[in-house]
């Protein structure tokens, strides 16, 4: 890994804090936007498909861009924690706001999942440390091919998101985030137009053409094994997935400025977003009857709004409990050395 200057360190923090941050707004937004279309706002599905065609994915990827082996065993202990603990709220939240909830200790189809899948990648990263990374990516592209086909490979331990998403996990795991941040640079100015143009013509295709490419948005989202509207060629829809995430994942990188003031120092905290955004929308959704909100425009800008707002008051350092203290007493705990006597 070449050597930067501090100055260059400092802009490559604030440009990933900034990919972040965007894409934290855009699960959030995902949130809202999934919840409308269940209240019947059928026209949003296409702002949907587009949004899920990248922002998990390029959580992912940012995580393998700075993912190293150091301190595995603590990581991987502050992952689990972490999922355990957003599962357990995230059941009372449920509990006590909408007066119902399901508890599935090996399953999950929520929030957690992230958490969860952060820590089999973890594990698996260690495991793998002296493979071949080339070998190990083109059996990653592989197995979803064929566990797309096997409904028991789901929900069930996040074994599903774990193997679709792991690709884009280890492509950046894969790549020198100092030389990939100099080819961002480099090429910014030639492809941001081009990047622009291929992100447009993806959202208008979602709009335009939503019954053709509706059949994608189910392997977006990495839970769920191939329908029976792909007629058994569920493995070239999985590959178009992944073309697609890829090229709209790429695009994004070039169309990210370096810096956004206020956006890009907030980008620091988007784990403490994530693991409390949903529970607030909870509460949102169940303050406002939905179905009658959105039967004009503006409720469906307004619910937008509180998605934006809601994602700005999460970013605050405030809502840094649990997880920053979590990860301090993981990362920094001794145990005592035990004093024999004679």
């Amino acid at each position: 890994m070449g050597k930067v200057n501090l100055k260059e360190k400092k802009e490559r923090i604030w440009y990933w804090d900034t990919v972040k941050f965007l894409m934290i707004l855009a699960v959030v937004i995902g949130h809202c936007i999934e919840r409308m279309t269940l209240a019947g706002e059928k026209r949003l599905i296409p702002l949907n498909l587009f949004i899920y065609t990248f922002h998990m994915p390029m959580f992912l990827f940012i995580f393998g861009v700075f993912h190293n082996e150091k301190n595995t065993l603590r990581k991987l202990l502050f992952y689990f924690t972490s999922g355990c603990l957003l599962k357990v709220y995230s059941y009372f939240s449920s509990l006590l706001i909408n007066g119902k909830a399901t508890f599935t200790p090996f399953y999950d189809g929520g929030t957690p999942w992230f958490m969860f899948v952060l820590a089999w990648y973890t594990l698996i990263a260690w495991l793998l440390k002296k493979a071949d990374k080339r070998i190990v990516l083109a059996v990653s592209i592989v197995i979803p091919l064929i566990t797309g086909y096997f409904r028991c490979i789901n929900d069930c331990l996040c074994l599903s998101r774990m193997f679709v998403y792991f690709p884009f996990f280890w492509i950046g795991k894969m790549l020198d985030r100092d030389m990939l941040l100099t080819t961002v640079r480099k090429w910014k100015k030639r492809l941001f137009v081009p990047s622009i143009c291929l992100l447009a013509v993806w959202l208008i295709l979602c709009i335009v053409k939503t019954s053709e490419i509706g059949i994608l948005s189910h392997l977006f989202t990495g839970r769920n094994p191939f329908s029976a509207s792909t007629h058994g060629l569920g493995f070239i829809y999985r590959l178009l997935t992944d073309a697609i995430t890829l090229l709209t994942g790429a695009a994004i990188l070039f169309v990210v400025p370096e810096k956004i003031p206020l956006i890009s120092y907030m980008g620091r905290n988007t784990v403490n977003v994530y693991f409390w955004h949903y529970s607030m929308l909870y509460l949102v959704f169940r303050i406002i009857n939905m179905e009658e909100f959105i039967e004009n425009w503006w409720g469906v800008l307004i619910v937008m709004c509180i998605g934006v707002a809601l994602t700005f008051i999460l970013s605050l350092n405030i809502f840094n409990f649990p997880l920053k203290y979590i990860n301090r007493f993981i990362m920094t705990f001794k145990p005592k050395k035990s004093i024999s006597t004679q």
